[in-house]
């Protein structure tokens, strides 16, 4: 499969089917990050509990927009807002689900297929209006012009690391291959002996 830059503006949808399934993939996240210390070295420490308002709040309150780039990154912009105040957030989600479903594409009854994702979600729900646009709030707006005009940065970036990630296992398919070459050839001058 062929993976294209973006251009210009992106297509957001609203995740508005499924939005308390969203709501449960990031607070397994947010979850993990806390129980590895993940939380604690992010370069913005609040941007992890914004995300965990988001994962709790009441989802009548929540809002939540996303786009997609190439290889399995969604950005997501996202807002709370209740009596109690109002909290705007974005990042970058990496749907490490799809990805691994990919990887395993030839192994049907892997477990990996029968869990929801990110992909699964953008996809069940529609494209936001131009008209729906103009109507968010001005840090949602701005949220989304940061996203449409930063695609091909991230997407660049996603290459790199794929890109370094394949030539590790590469060098260590090559250092597997000589060991087990060196290991048949120590085999085979113990049995010329």
């Amino acid at each position: 499969m062929t993976e294209t830059l973006p251009t210009g503006k992106k297509a957001w949808k609203e995740i508005k089917e499924g939005k308390e399934k969203f709501q449960e993939i990031i607070k397994m996240l947010v979850d993990f990050d806390e129980r590895t210390g993940r939380h604690g070295y992010a370069p913005l420490k609040e941007c992890h509990y914004m995300r965990k308002a988001i994962a709790v709040g009441e989802p009548s309150h929540i809002r939540i927009l996303a786009c997609s780039y190439p290889a399995f990154l969604y950005y997501v912009a996202a807002e709370l807002s209740n009596d109690q105040g109002h909290v705007t957030t974005c990042w970058v989600h990496e749907d490490g689900v799809k990805a691994e479903r990919k990887d395993r594409q030839d192994e049907p009854d892997h477990p990996v297929h029968g869990v929801l994702c990110m992909s699964d979600l953008f996809e069940q729900n529609a494209e936001i209006g131009a008209e729906d646009r103009q109507a968010l709030g001005p840090l949602m707006q701005e949220y989304m012009g940061r996203a449409d005009s930063s695609a091909e940065e991230l997407v660049e970036e996603r290459k790199e690391k794929q890109r370094k990630e394949s030539a590790l296992r590469k060098k260590q398919r090559e250092q597997k291959e000589k060991r087990e070459n060196q290991a048949r050839a120590r085999q085979n001058s113990g049995e010329d002996l």
